[in-house]
């Protein structure tokens, strides 16, 4: 078997655990020692035949993550860059993604109201319910507004607050 065919059978392998990066596949294929020009022909076929396409990966990505472990976009973006997606791509794919289908504010008030429900058993005051609040909001990656946003609506209008929640 030539280079090229092992190359290509270590790609579909990793492939078929989940979608990948274009970077993603380029370090796996380093990390087997495959020769640069056969990484350069691998990652082109995988192109040319829609094995790989960081444009659809980044936008998969980011639906995923919201619907099953809601963060905000900072967060998103630094797990798009550490699998060496563009900078000018993930901006595109978080644009498109929270202009169409996702709302930041709405997901910030669900993580919020889940983290409050365990904050306030603690019986802790506003001032300290406030502050965690802010930084686990600030953890997940959401921006400043939005948890400004988001914490006073929760904790001084009661506008977001949990039904049977006080």
């Amino acid at each position: 078997m030539d280079e090229f065919e092992k190359a290509k059978l270590i790609a579909y392998r990793f492939l078929s655990y989940r979608p990948r990066s274009k970077k993603e596949i380029e370090n796996k294929l380093i990390e087997k020692k495959i020769s640069r020009n056969t990484i350069t022909n691998i990652l082109d076929f995988l192109e040319e035949n829609n094995y790989i396409n960081d444009k659809d990966f980044s936008i998969n990505w980011i639906k995923y993550r919201l619907e099953n472990k809601p963060m905000g976009r900072a967060f998103l973006e630094y797990e798009l860059r550490k699998k060496g997606v563009s900078r000018e791509l993930i901006s595109e794919s978080l644009n498109k993604v929270f202009g169409e289908e996702f709302n930041e504010n709405d997901i910030a008030i669900k993580v919020a109201q889940k983290k409050l429900i365990s904050l306030r058993k603690n019986k802790a005051d506003n001032y300290i319910l406030k502050r965690r609040l802010f930084n686990y909001l600030h953890r997940k990656g959401f921006s400043l507004d939005t948890i400004e946003q988001v914490i006073s609506g929760i904790l001084t209008d009661n506008k977001y607050i949990v039904s049977g929640e006080k």
